[in-house]
């Protein structure tokens, strides 16, 4: 009787490991969620009443490099509840040249310009609440450095690096990456649970054999 309660007991530690591990790791998934939330929440509420803040977003460069000359594409959008106020805009194209760049659906850039540098800076002026300000540039090389978006009233200046580029094709895997991280990690966790109890099953029957032969 002694020998089937230590196993019992070795099982029940096992299997309550096992559980304790996979809640334990959906706790852990969940307090980050919510923890991005409130950190969410926190910057919004210390924004002032006069603040605005500006996206940068649909960034998009050709995948390779071809004879003529590449497009650049950029969505600036303010989903503020303020009119963003004059706006400086700062492309960077690094060792591209610029042959041509234009905005929507205002111009804000001198159609008569000859861009003797791959960085350009130009005033986009006001952008209204709920509004975009669309980018579109014909470069050498379908490459930039960065965009940098700054104004008297923005909540904080707003940098988009090349290092954060990415085509829709990649991006759009991550989610899907990230659960099927998450349910193999628990399936691994619940395998490894099953077979520490089989290996202690083993072993307890192979005990209770050698103790008989006593």
């Amino acid at each position: 009787m002694e020998s089937k309660s230590a196993k019992y007991g070795f099982w029940g530690a096992v299997i309550a490991a096992a559980i304790t591990g996979v809640i334990g790791l959906y706790i852990h998934l969940d307090g980050k969620a919510e923890d991005k939330k409130i950190a969410e929440a926190k910057k919004a509420a210390e924004q002032s009443k006069d603040t605005a803040s500006l996206t940068i977003s649909n960034v998009y460069v050709p995948p390779i490099n071809t004879s003529i000359e590449s497009a650049f594409f950029a969505q600036i959008q303010n989903n503020s509840l303020n009119v963003a106020k004059d706006v400086v805009v700062r492309l960077n194209f690094g060792e591209s040249s610029v042959a041509k760049c234009e905005t929507l659906p205002e111009n804000k850039i001198n159609e008569q310009e000859s861009f003797t540098s791959s960085i350009i800076s130009f005033s986009a002026g006001d952008i209204q609440r709920k509004d975009s300000l669309y980018i579109y540039c014909l470069t050498s090389h379908p490459v930039f450095d960065s965009i940098l978006l700054s104004g008297p009233n923005l909540f904080s200046n707003t940098l988009f690096e090349f290092e954060q580029f990415k085509p829709k094709a990649e991006s759009g895997d991550s989610g899907f990456v990230t659960f099927f991280k998450v349910v193999a990690t628990i399936v691994a966790v619940i395998f490894i649970g099953y077979f520490t109890i089989i290996v202690i099953s083993a072993l307890n029957r192979k005990f209770d054999v050698d103790t008989s032969n006593f």
